[in-house]
């Protein structure tokens, strides 16, 4: 027998077994709002279901091929710490090249098919190719050459064609639901990383007890290429959809033309700080962890697991946050608040990482939505309808710069600072600590300066 009663509560009582409606409640309040986004029968509903399927899918296999696995990888390659800075740069500065894209892009009527052509290459030689050059007979000189040519080679060719997928999936998310989309693609995005990056850190630390790091990034990079073929699956079913006659001019085309949009700059200006700032760390500090800490894989998946729960309380809030204020005040509050992480991380050492590295990024996945949900939507405020490959390759190429500078004034630190130790309440700091307590300052900087932005703007973004 069913009863109505007027309680609020987290489901609609009933006989019929109803999988997600609870998950989806516990996600934003009400099941609609997520729902919405991708049920329907329109062409913009079904892309949009494969939209989030290659989200979830790229940023596993990137994560899964990079971040402190690529630092593993490294670390079997006998990788110094003046070279690890030289790679990270190497790759913002490919990254750059995505300001060209449009020349390679708006040569073609369709194109999807050229960004899975791209896309087989960049996943060709980034996860398969440099995971097998430890195996590669030879001098450790040789296998380091093979590597640059190798990361120089994949960045290229996937910065040509990564401005694409923007123009591509951008036309499947409507305007007045982008907030909502975004916050479900960013809980998406963390959900699918930081579960394979928690069982994965197992399976390396498995291989690595029995004397076998190289073993245990392998396998992690196998899985790694299983994600990259359902990503392509995905990119199959999104829809292309017509673009407008003046984004396929005939003549030649002005990368810089997006500077001429004054509102379209100050955006890039801003999300490029925080892509400078953020990356000055690089991956000393990853490599901080892994070499003198000597953190098992499987405590940082671990760690990162937990920001499952986190974000799936925490998102919603954000998202309500950005409706009430505007854009800019969301950031800038959080930028101000994240900015404390960074001045937790330098007295993380081998007897406290435990606890204190714990509570440190635990606080990091409460705040860190506030600033991935604003700089997912910034490219896409006041966006003209025409050139839009042009403004969205600029806006990734000017970020792919300044993240770039962010890494090459991180490694020229390190490079300098050598074997600087700095004393501080009693805390022995090296220089892949204090780097970080550089990034949290400039954080905090940044965060004041969105909220001047903020109150000139009067939550119009």
């Amino acid at each position: 027998m069913r009863i109505n009663v007027r309680i609020r509560i987290p489901f609609k009582p009933s006989r019929r077994r109803r999988k997600f409606d609870g998950i989806l409640k516990v996600l934003g309040g009400k099941t609609l709002w997520v729902k919405r986004l991708v049920s329907g029968e329109s062409v913009e509903s079904h892309s949009r279901k494969y939209i989030l399927l290659w989200n979830g899918s790229a940023n596993v296999a990137g994560n899964l091929a990079g971040g402190n696995f690529l630092v593993g990888l490294y670390a079997v390659l006998h990788i110094s710490d003046v070279l690890l800075g030289v790679l990270t740069t190497l790759i913002q500065f490919c990254n750059i090249f995505q300001i060209l894209s449009p020349l390679l892009l708006n040569h073609f009527k369709r194109i999807k098919p050229v960004l899975l052509v791209t896309r087989i290459c960049y996943y060709g030689v980034f996860i398969v190719l440099i995971g097998l050059i430890p195996l590669v007979p030879g001098e450790d000189g040789f296998r380091v050459g093979l590597l640059l040519t190798a990361t120089i080679f994949a960045n290229l060719v996937n910065a040509l064609s990564a401005p694409g997928y923007s123009v591509l999936h951008i036309r499947s998310i409507p305007e007045e639901s982008r907030a909502d989309f975004f916050s479900v693609l960013s809980l998406l995005n963390n959900i699918c990383i930081y579960l394979f990056i928690f069982l994965c850190g197992y399976i390396v630390d498995f291989f690595r007890d029995r004397g076998s790091l190289f073993g245990g990034i392998a396998a992690v990079r196998v899985i790694a290429v299983g994600f990259a073929v359902l990503e392509l699956y995905a990119h199959c079913h999104v829809h292309e959809f017509d673009e407008p006659e003046n984004d396929k001019p005939r003549t030649l085309i002005n990368p810089f033309l997006p500077l001429k949009n004054r509102e379209f700059t100050i955006c890039a200006l801003l999300t490029g700080l925080y892509s400078f700032f953020a990356n000055i760390p690089g991956m000393f500090y990853s490599s901080y962890l892994v070499n003198e800490v000597v953190v098992p894989f499987s405590f940082l998946g671990f760690v990162t697991f937990l920001s499952l729960p986190i974000m799936i309380l925490v998102v919603p809030v954000w998202n309500r946050i950005i409706r009430k204020t505007s854009w800019f005040t969301t950031i800038s509050i959080s930028l101000l608040l994240v900015s404390l992480h960074y001045f937790m991380l330098p007295f993380v050492n081998h007897g406290n990482y435990p606890v204190l590295y714990t509570i440190a990024m635990i606080y990091y996945f409460s705040i860190i939505p506030g600033v991935s949900i604003v700089t997912a939507n910034l490219p896409f405020y006041r966006l003209p309808e025409g050139g839009r490959t042009v403004f969205l390759a600029f806006y990734a190429g000017f970020n792919s710069f300044m993240a770039m500078m962010g890494f090459f004034c991180g490694s020229v630190f390190i490079a300098l600072s050598g074997s600087l130790r700095l004393n501080f309440l009693g805390w022995s700091l090296g220089n892949k600590q204090i780097i970080a307590s550089i990034t949290g300052l400039l954080l905090l900087f940044l965060g004041f300066m969105y909220r001047v932005i903020a109150k000139k703007e009067k939550g119009k973004l």
